[in-house]
């Protein structure tokens, strides 16, 4: 009879307990936001930063899980010798979150460098400056260094809350979300910005050129 009540009772709180998950997950709930404009309409001409579009393979489109995706290099006349190849998924499940440099680029051979790992802070046109991460590998005598940083769009508080704090799984980069999302990545040649000079003044006017399509409500990230 006592072991019937215990478990009835462990039975009655894990309902209670599956109904306030399910609650907060509703109160939560809001619409995957679209993009305001496509990612084709950001500028090819960033400040002094001219860009080339880049072919994207159907086999790449389908791996990357995302709704539009955009590659480009860019290169300035100011900086000679550095070529910035961006790319950026939007995706409007958030399927992207799954990508991040620190999952796909040892998958495929390369070893992150720790010690040159650094965050920016990267003046935006919202007058708060973002954090952005550059991260660097290397798969031999190349190293190869890498801007990231990502959007969600339309997640709601609790999540937004629970995301940045380090301590629970939830706060990962590589997992869906309830929101609509979009990453963004700048790959180049370590030894040609090794203090990442030029890619900071390419992020800042990338960021300039993206405000137009970004919705109005996000929230940005840069940990992998």
């Amino acid at each position: 009879m006592i072991r019937a009540q215990r478990l009835l009772t462990c039975g009655f709180l894990l309902g209670i307990g599956l109904a306030v998950q399910a609650g907060l997950k509703a109160a939560n709930r809001v619409e995957r936001p679209n993009l305001r404009a496509k990612l084709a309409s950001v500028p090819l001409e960033l400040g002094d930063w001219a860009g080339v579009d880049q072919p994207i393979s159907d086999e790449l489109f389908e791996r990357a899980q995302g709704t539009e995706c955009l590659s480009r290099t860019y290169k300035s006349p100011r900086r000679p010798g550095v070529k910035l190849q961006l790319w950026m998924n939007f995706s409007i499940r958030g399927d992207n979150l799954r990508h991040s440099p620190e999952i796909c680029l040892p998958s495929g051979g390369r070893t992150k460098i720790e010690s040159q790992t650094r965050v920016f802070e990267i003046p935006a046109p919202s007058g708060r400056p973002i954090p952005v991460s550059r991260l660097a590998y290397t798969g031999g005598e190349l190293v190869e260094h890498v801007g990231f940083w990502y959007y969600i769009f339309g997640e709601g508080k609790l999540e937004n809350y629970v995301r940045r704090l380090a301590i629970t799984s939830e706060s990962s980069h590589g997992r869906a979300t309830s929101g609509s999302s979009m990453t963004i990545e700048v790959f180049y040649n370590g030894e040609s910005d090794p203090e990442g000079e030029a890619f900071q003044d390419f992020a800042r006017e990338l960021l300039a050129g993206l405000e137009p399509i970004l919705p109005i409500a996000r929230d940005v990230y840069h940990v992998p």
